[in-house]
């Protein structure tokens, strides 16, 4: 599965002049002591390349992986807030549906924040359905860290959309068919 959110081999920025460098040491050990150079140079390279693919610590492999799965938390989170507004029984939850934010409730609305919020949400669908597949792998300590920043991002994005999209549809009210095209979307 080749995603450009989740495979990082290494963190972006990361330098790779120590590998040149690397590379010429053990080029200048071959010619210079010839045989045993090769197998120095092998030795070398043996250990770049464990040094490089290990996983790292198991126990910051685990705490990496508990803290994605809390972000992912945060993110169903505010996908359930948003389920109990759409189905909520209780009269605070149905006032607030159909007096106070029915923008919030209709896919139609043309408010560019909740047109956002509603984009978000099903972009944060699509993410969690793959972050469990994600998290199953065998992956190093740096695809991990590189899987937290998505997740808290993304958990950081879809709570301000919702925020966002609850005070535009309080501010449009019920009469936001209008106000929400008329005002230019925001």
């Amino acid at each position: 599965m080749n995603d450009p959110l989740f495979d990082d081999e290494q963190p972006a920025g990361a330098p790779r002049w120590p590998l040149a460098v690397a590379a010429l040491c053990c080029i200048a050990l071959i010619g210079w002591l010839k045989v045993t150079g090769v197998m120095l140079a092998g030795v070398i390279l043996m250990l770049i390349y464990f040094l490089l693919h290990q996983k790292g610590n198991p126990s910051e492999a685990e705490a990496l992986r508990t803290s994605i799965k809390l972000s992912a938390e945060d993110i169903r989170d505010v996908l359930d807030e948003y389920r109990d507004f759409l189905t909520g029984s209780e009269p605070d939850q149905q006032a607030d549906r159909m007096l106070h934010r029915p923008a919030l409730a209709d896919k139609d609305c043309g408010n560019s924040d909740i047109e956002a919020f509603f984009f978000a949400s099903q972009t944060a669908h699509r993410f969690l359905a793959r972050l469990d597949a994600r998290l199953a792998a065998d992956l190093s300590v740096a695809q991990l860290d590189s899987l937290l920043s998505v997740t808290d991002r993304r958990a950081l994005e879809i709570k301000e959309a919702w925020i966002t999209a609850r005070r535009t549809a309080l501010r449009l009210g019920t009469d936001y068919d209008r106000r929400g095209i008329a005002d230019g979307g925001s």
